[in-house]
């Protein structure tokens, strides 16, 4: 065997039991060589977001904003 095709073929030929094996085997020697989805997690890490407030009100000040959709949506013809 020495096609994708063949190789195929031949997997389609084996019983649900057997496909499951090599699956699960390919996994397995997936992960041990860094190659398997386990290798290409990274770390989760916090980050930090943005005070969209504190930013707000350092910007403009205590002014109110106009909410821009609901200002929209009443300029708008239905």
């Amino acid at each position: 065997m020495n096609g994708v095709v063949e190789i195929e073929t031949a997997l389609r030929q084996l019983s649900r039991q057997d496909k499951w094996q090599i699956a699960r085997w390919l996994l397995k020697d997936l992960e041990e060589n860094g190659h398997g989805p386990a290798a290409e997690r990274a770390p989760v890490t916090a980050v930090p977001l943005p005070d969209s407030a504190t930013r707000r009100r350092r910007i403009f000040g205590e002014k109110v904003l106009p909410n821009m959709v609901l200002a929209a949506r009443e300029e708008e013809r239905w």
